[in-house]
């Protein structure tokens, strides 16, 4: 049996997208409710941001998009594909019963397989020898809402090197990231301790703006409270000459 659908209308760069949320997923193994089952604030907002952002849109023309901890709603990465002009992007999550979800929301937007690749991928495990799937460099990664435990940002950061591309620079004999990253988060408890540990694993993460809007979710007690949300850029310090 399907899980029940809550749909969405949510408009990114003038284009409205579909979006579905499967209520009643559960963990095959814990029988827990998975929350990535649901769209959330952080996931309209990195888009919202993305959008509106002059650094961002030249960057996305073109580019091949990793969502980490996508769920089953991916809005990130298909608003990145769908309206902002990215040529492909890749939606993962750690959970497998998510992954319908995911597939079935690039659909109905319009993205084949081609456009929107859906990927199981658990932080901090070895990419396989395809790298997941994705051909070519990785030029952008998007999360939202992955900033909530510190003690798996050392996976979370080992995944995104692995992802991270460098070019060499002829006149120095260096490197640098063509790879760039961005992240949004409820500004809550916990959420600056894993951006702290990202920095201790090699990642510069910057604060470029902080959005106050009501909640989202209607199961949610505090629904329609305002609360405030963070977006951060994530670059990957130059690692050394013959590093």
């Amino acid at each position: 049996m399907h899980a029940p659908q809550r749909k969405h209308r949510v408009e990114v760069a003038g284009r409205a997208l579909a979006v579905a949320e499967r209520d009643g997923t559960h963990d095959p193994a814990t029988g827990r409710a998975l929350t990535g089952s649901w769209l959330w604030d952080s996931a309209l907002v990195l888009a919202s941001h993305l959008a509106a952002s002059d650094h961002a849109n030249p960057i996305l023309r073109g580019a091949t998009v990793v969502e980490l901890g996508a769920g089953a709603t991916g809005l990130p990465g298909i608003a990145a594909v769908s309206c902002l002009g990215a040529r492909r992007c890749v939606l993962t999550d750690a959970a497998p019963a998510l992954l319908p979800g995911l597939r079935a929301n690039a659909d109905a937007n319009g993205l084949d397989a081609a456009q929107a690749d859906v990927r199981e991928l658990r932080w901090g495990d070895d990419l396989p020898a395809d790298r997941g799937g994705l051909v070519g460099q990785v030029d952008v990664v998007l999360m939202s809402d992955v900033f909530y435990d510190p003690e798996e940002m050392p996976a979370l950061a080992k995944t995104m090197q692995a992802l991270w591309h460098w070019r060499e620079e002829e006149d120095d004999g260096g490197s640098i990231a063509d790879t760039v990253g961005w992240a949004a988060s409820e500004a809550r408890d916990g959420v600056e301790e894993c951006v702290g540990v990202l920095r201790k694993e090699g990642f510069e993460v910057a604060e470029v703006e902080r959005v106050t809007r009501p909640l989202l979710r209607e199961r949610d007690p505090d629904a329609g409270k305002d609360a405030e949300f963070v977006v951060y850029r994530l670059q990957l310090r130059r690692p050394p000459r013959g590093g």
